[in-house]
């Protein structure tokens, strides 16, 4: 992470700061506030933030609330950007707090078969501070933060990195990074350099095949990823940090529900640090793939946990929203401004 201030816009965002560079501004410029006063989650900021803000050419905010839809169990946030494009936020309500379901990037490289986010391709990477604000906006009840929403967080590794260390630093939010999780496809080179940070972060790997032939199929944008050298990574950072990965295995009849598959699945994770989560494919228009059956589903788990690989069946929260694992929609396809 660059510490300085060289370089950058005049108009700063505040949230793309770190602490060390909120107290050059404070040193060039005098403030009465603190760094963790910059990360407020009321909508209407304290005055003295705004003065500040005023003096000293920061921005306070860069996302633009367009719409709002709630579900049963979740919420899901349209925001908008300085750019025109728009980015969705999820937020699931549980027993003992939230958990927003954040967007990393506007768009998607990787085309997922399975998955809404990417049917437009990649934009734009989205900054540290804007990905911070989707936190920031949903409110101090949230205590989890999952990397979830539209982007792949890895491929835009540096900007991710960032948003972690300035939402865990102690002077701001203070946020607890064994409640973050960061779900990707798997990028081996940036999973090398994620085994060698020093963040307690969990980590979940998109699967979704035991065979190279059916996850480049599957996942087109990660033909160049080997599938040995994804599970490979994973493991090594989860033996690396003493922890378990988890890896998602969406079910897809006749795709990946094969007996071989299950063999497969099994011979990869057996006694090793890892936990499988099956889960049930999320509709989305215009794809053609069907949902598998839950007797499939429960086959599945039935013959993991025999064989001593631990597994869960996820239900993902959000389908009556559209804000379910997968259903995360680009909004603005054609590339025409939200307003």
């Amino acid at each position: 992470m660059d510490e300085s201030l060289e370089g950058v816009s005049p108009r700063i965002h505040a949230l793309d700061l770190t602490a060390r560079q909120f107290d050059m501004l404070a040193a060039a410029y005098g403030t009465a506030i603190d760094y963790r006063d910059l990360f407020s989650p009321q909508r209407d900021l304290p005055g003295r933030l705004r003065d500040w803000a005023d003096k000293s050419g920061i921005r306070l905010r860069k996302l633009s609330t367009k719409a709002r839809e709630r579900g049963s169990r979740s919420e899901k946030v349209l925001f908008g950007l300085d750019d025109g494009y728009a980015i969705e936020t999820v937020l699931i309500r549980r027993r003992d707090g939230m958990t927003a379901c954040v967007s990393s990037q506007v768009g998607c490289a990787f085309a997922c078969r399975f998955c809404a986010s990417g049917q437009a391709g990649l934009k734009r990477n989205l900054s540290a501070g804007e990905i911070v604000e989707q936190v920031v906006r949903a409110g101090p009840k949230v205590n989890r933060i999952v990397f979830m929403g539209i982007g792949e967080p890895l491929n835009n590794y540096a900007n991710v990195l960032d948003a972690i260390r300035i939402l865990r630093d102690r002077r701001g939010m203070a946020f607890p990074t064994s409640g973050i999780t960061v779900s990707t496809i798997g990028i081996p080179k940036a999973l090398r350099s994620l085994r060698e940070e020093h963040l307690a972060i969990s980590l979940t790997i998109s699967l979704h095949a035991t065979t190279q032939e059916v996850r480049d199929r599957l996942i087109p944008g990660a033909r160049k990823h080997a599938l040995r050298e994804v599970v490979a990574g994973a493991l090594s950072w989860a033996q690396r940090h003493n922890r378990v990965v988890t890896f998602v295995y969406l079910v897809l009849p006749g795709i990946n529900d094969t007996h071989a598959d299950l063999q497969r699945l099994i011979s990869m994770f057996s006694g090793r640090p890892a936990r499988i989560n099956l889960m049930r494919w999320n509709p989305v228009d215009s794809v053609d793939l069907a949902p598998t059956s839950d007797d499939r589903l429960g086959f599945f788990r039935q013959k993991l946990e025999r064989a001593g690989v631990p597994v869960v069946v996820r239900d993902t929260q959000g389908r009556d929203i559209g804000a379910a694992c997968g259903q995360l929609w680009l909004r603005d396809l054609t590339g025409i401004r939200i307003g």
